[in-house]
């Protein structure tokens, strides 16, 4: 039986001022984020879970089931793209907010929940979202990373390749995945402003995703179809938990 909660909520960021590499709308060029949210939101809806949004620059409140969540984010601290200010937000958010229990973190703009997902999530476990490919994929490759990153993805080139767009874990996992994930490009930008040789990160947090799922949480990961749906496959009924593209 589905025991809905308030307490469980899918978490997402949409910044404004940052380098994407990858899309280039503007919320305020659009009818407003509640609208490109609104596939999110909608879904979400239907099993009553509370979606936020962490957005900087966006003058739009609560609507429905959708929270937009103002935060103070200066570009100029970082030598890094959103995809990896984002997930800084997202701890600050959750410390913040100790009520939360179960938490799915999401790309705001791109996925959709199939079924409600909180029940099935243990403690200490993390379910991700993964693709067809494996972490020799041309995107982990064409990325700058520091050689520790390096050696263990030519030593592990046959793992599934985890999607960062879904990441699903009780409050204390998530916040334990994230206080290293932060912990780890903050040492990154602060040997590269040292001038360490190969202390670089590049355009998107795949690789350090990948690397700290498999280096610190081995043996508590869960992917797959029932987390999520094929990647890019735009697959509207399905037993997963979030339809990803």
């Amino acid at each position: 039986m589905t025991t809905i909660s308030k307490n469980n909520i899918i978490l997402g960021e949409f910044l404004k001022g940052f380098y994407d590499p990858q899309f280039t709308w503007d919320a305020e060029e659009t009818n407003g984020l509640t609208e490109i949210c609104q596939p999110l939101a909608q879904s979400a809806a239907y099993y009553d879970i509370p979606v936020y949004v962490l957005a900087n620059g966006i003058g739009q409140k609560k609507q429905a089931n959708l929270h937009i969540e103002p935060v103070q984010v200066n570009p100029q601290r970082y030598k890094l793209t959103l995809y990896f200010i984002r997930w800084e937000l997202a701890l600050n958010f959750l410390v913040q907010h100790p009520e939360f229990e179960k938490v799915a973190l999401v790309d705001a703009t791109d996925v959709t929940v199939l079924n409600y997902p909180f029940d099935q999530v243990e403690d200490q476990f993390l379910y991700f979202g993964d693709e067809i490919n494996y972490l020799d994929a041309g995107i982990i490759k064409r990325d700058p990373k520091t050689p520790e990153m390096r050696n263990f993805f030519e030593e592990n080139p046959e793992l599934q390749l985890l999607n960062p767009g879904v990441i699903v874990g009780t409050r204390e996992t998530i916040i334990e995945f994230l206080t290293i994930f932060v912990s780890i490009f903050n040492r990154i930008q602060v040997e590269e402003m040292r001038g360490v040789p190969e202390q670089r990160l590049g355009n998107y947090e795949m690789s350090l995703v990948n690397y700290i799922a498999y280096r610190y949480f081995y043996n508590r990961i869960r992917h797959g179809r029932e987390v999520s749906t094929l990647f890019m496959y735009n697959e509207h009924t399905s037993g997963a938990w979030f339809k990803h593209k």
